[in-house]
């Protein structure tokens, strides 16, 4: 079998940031050749779908001409492969069975029917199940699974179901393995590195990105190769490396030139690398030669997304007008693909501009219709995250009580079976030496000493499961602490922020409408200044409770902005080192790392009247130190009960599994030292 697909891009959004979209696969026939390097032209194969001598070869011909047509006409490309379909049906043609199905799932994957894309796969999956497996047919069969396969991953990406997304595309390599489709495999790859992406692992990622560009380069330069390397350029900008970035979009460049296929998927990428260098002109001619791309595919969500764009570029250079029009025109068609996310951004930046236009009404309106979605989101997404805990608490209890019953079990088991034995070698030894009363002293002694035995291992458990509950405890009180500063944060930035911003709103309304005295206007003008002073207060607050720079940047720089707060706050000079942090700990574990530093700056600024704070993060291999150290009043450790704050960052060691130190002296300073060990990642397979 000849394999021809089809590969597409889009943007779509992940966890507050936008990448790439996957690489689909469109099949263009069951057994005919593939010598070619593009689809044959509709037009021919139409008038050959017409001559076609038996139905057998209407049906690939109808397939091939659905291929043909996917990228432009995708209405028209469903007609042909339902029509393959029929046909493959009435003759018991299993392969045009299973191709047709997979051809229609990679269309509706198109068109953003994922129901239908995944129920479609699924019929792709049985029809390829049934066919035969003789060793002339085996390498055409492994090839259409890994096709299925990795369509069936791209359903359960978009579904946000990345678990499962990744098992498909390592079924897709399983059967890959030992075939000499490249561009497939290069496709596969890419695949994977988008499902770890949105499962927050870019290590993993890259890792899998960078397999594709290998096999790509040492293959020559494949037209798949050109979309591998947008997907590093992206994940390159969501990581603030520009400059790396650049370096991936020029080494693209030369395969645009020789494959146009993907030239809307760079136009758009370098778009946004011009967008984050504050370059709004070229980023506006990036995005306007992008869009018609995107509008040939008939990719709605990319479409919206490059007109969501586009309109940031217009409203950076001042056309406030034809960027209005240009967000209206993306959530048009955000409202019509029902991406809530990406509708939640229009309305922001349509209010934005209607605000900065002086329509007060109609920012007032884009507004709360945000607003309104915002918490529909926010209601789903606590109900979600609530179950998801209640099953994680569940299933490790369970876990737990299996594992301490196992332990007892086997101890009561190996304690039998020692009395058993012990028994019957001291009855040997009674009848042999007839010493009754001696082989008595000797029986009462080693049952006493298997009780306490048996006692020091019951106190031994006792002990583990107290470990184990306060481990637990501390880990509960902790996940519950940042659960309860997220969303007080997002109560504050979208509740009563909101609230104050729409009171702003109606109060510059009030101003359009309304004619007042100097008096009057001074007040009234004074009234709105402490109105923003309050909204960014509010705003400080929020991010001093959840950073939103450890959220997008990471704990480098979410610790930057800490030291440079408290050095703004308190008069002193705070210096901050980091070293080996290029890679990203867990999530967990910067939000630890960073609640340290919070709480020892803090203490600082209340207790030490310092002048300089130094502060020190290395991370060598798996091996991580955290040193905060000033040069304050300082106190004695042993002559000093345990405060909360010490319970508090004693409560964080103990989650990370470290060791906390505290040196100080009366005059001497104060110097507190963290160190503990995080797991190595995992290899990708």
């Amino acid at each position: 079998m000849g394999l021809r697909f089809l590969s597409f891009l889009g943007w779509y959004r992940l966890r507050g940031g936008w990448r790439l979209g996957l690489l689909l696969l469109l099949l263009s026939g069951a057994t005919w050749p593939s010598k070619a390097s593009r689809l044959p032209a509709a037009d021919s194969l139409l008038q050959a779908l017409r001559s076609a001598p038996s139905d057998t070869v209407r049906a690939k011909t109808a397939l091939r001409l659905s291929a043909a047509l996917a990228p432009t006409d995708t209405a028209r490309a469903r007609h042909y492969a339902r029509h393959a379909l029929a046909l493959s049906t009435r003759t018991g043609f299993a392969y045009g069975q299973a191709h047709s199905w997979l051809q229609l799932s990679a269309l509706a994957i198109i068109r953003n029917d994922n129901d239908r894309a995944r129920r479609y796969g699924q019929l792709a999956q049985r029809a390829a199940a049934a066919l035969p497996r003789s060793a002339a047919a085996d390498g055409r069969t492994r090839r259409l699974l890994a096709a299925i396969a990795n369509n069936r991953g791209n359903v359960a990406d978009r579904q946000g179901r990345y678990e499962a997304a990744t098992q498909f595309y390592l079924q897709a390599v399983s059967h890959l393995a030992g075939t000499a489709e490249v561009p497939t495999t290069l496709t596969v790859y890419a695949n994977l590195g988008n499902s770890f992406q949105a499962l927050n692992q870019p290590e993993q990622a890259a890792a899998y990105w960078g397999q594709a560009v290998a096999l790509g380069r040492a293959t020559g330069p494949v037209p798949e190769l050109a979309p591998v390397y947008l997907q590093l350029a992206a994940l390159q900008l969501q990581q603030a490396r520009p400059d790396s970035a650049w370096q991936l979009l020029r080494a693209a460049y030369p395969i645009i030139e020789r494959h146009p296929f993907y030239a809307g998927e760079y136009y758009g990428t370098l778009g946004q690398y011009y967008l984050g260098r504050q370059l709004p002109q070229p980023a506006r001619q990036a995005f306007r030669r992008a869009l018609p791309y995107a509008t040939t595919k008939g990719a709605l969500g990319y479409q919206a997304k490059i007109l969501f764009n586009l309109g940031q570029a217009e409203a950076q250079l001042g056309d406030l007008s034809q960027a209005r029009a240009t967000m209206q025109r993306s959530l048009a068609l955000t409202q019509q693909l029902g991406d809530a996310q990406q509708l939640i951004s229009n309305l922001a930046a349509l209010a934005h501009l209607e605000e900065q236009a002086g329509q007060w009404q109609q920012a007032l309106y884009y507004y709360r219709r945000g607003q309104q979605l915002r918490d529909t989101l926010a209601g789903a997404a606590v109900q979600a995250r609530v179950r998801e805990l209640e099953t994680r608490f569940r299933t490790r209890q369970q876990a737990q009580q299996l594992q301490a019953l196992r332990r007892e079990r086997a101890a009561q088991q190996q304690a039998l079976l020692q009395q058993r034995r012990l028994s019957m070698a001291y009855l040997g030894l009674a009848l042999a030496a007839l010493g009754a009363g001696g082989l008595l002293g000797l029986l009462l002694r080693h049952r006493q000493r298997l009780a306490r035995q048996q006692r020091e291992l019951q106190a031994q458990r006792i002990r583990q499961l107290e470990q184990e509950k306060q481990l637990l405890s501390t880990t509960a009180m902790l996940q519950g602490q940042e659960e309860e500063r997220r969303r007080l944060a997002r109560d504050l930035h979208d509740g009563l922020g909101g609230m104050l911003s729409t009171v702003k709103l109606y109060l510059g309304t009030v101003r359009g409408r309304v004619v007042l005295s100097e008096e009057a206007a001074a007040l009234f003008a004074q009234s709105v200044d402490h109105l923003d002073s309050s909204i960014s207060e509010l705003r400080r607050v929020a991010r001093n409770m959840m950073p939103e720079a450890l959220l997008t940047f990471g704990l480098p720089q979410a610790l930057q902005d800490l030291c440079a707060a408290a050095q703004q706050a308190g008069g002193l000079q705070v210096h901050l080192q980091t070293y080996g942090l290029e890679a990203r700990l867990d999530h967990a574990t910067e939000v630890a790392l960073y609640r340290l530093v919070q709480e020892l700056l803090n203490n600082v600024l209340k207790h030490a009247q310092a002048r300089q704070v130094l502060v020190q993060l290395m991370r060598h291999h798996h091996d991580v130190q955290l040193v905060v150290e000033d040069d304050g009043r300082g106190f004695d450790p042993n002559g000093t009960r345990m405060g909360v704050g010490l319970r508090s960052m004693q409560a964080r060691a103990d989650y990370l599994g470290g060791t906390l130190d505290v040196r100080s002296g009366p005059g001497q300073g104060t110097a507190v030292s963290l160190d503990f060990r995080v797991p190595p990642p995992t290899a990708p397979a």
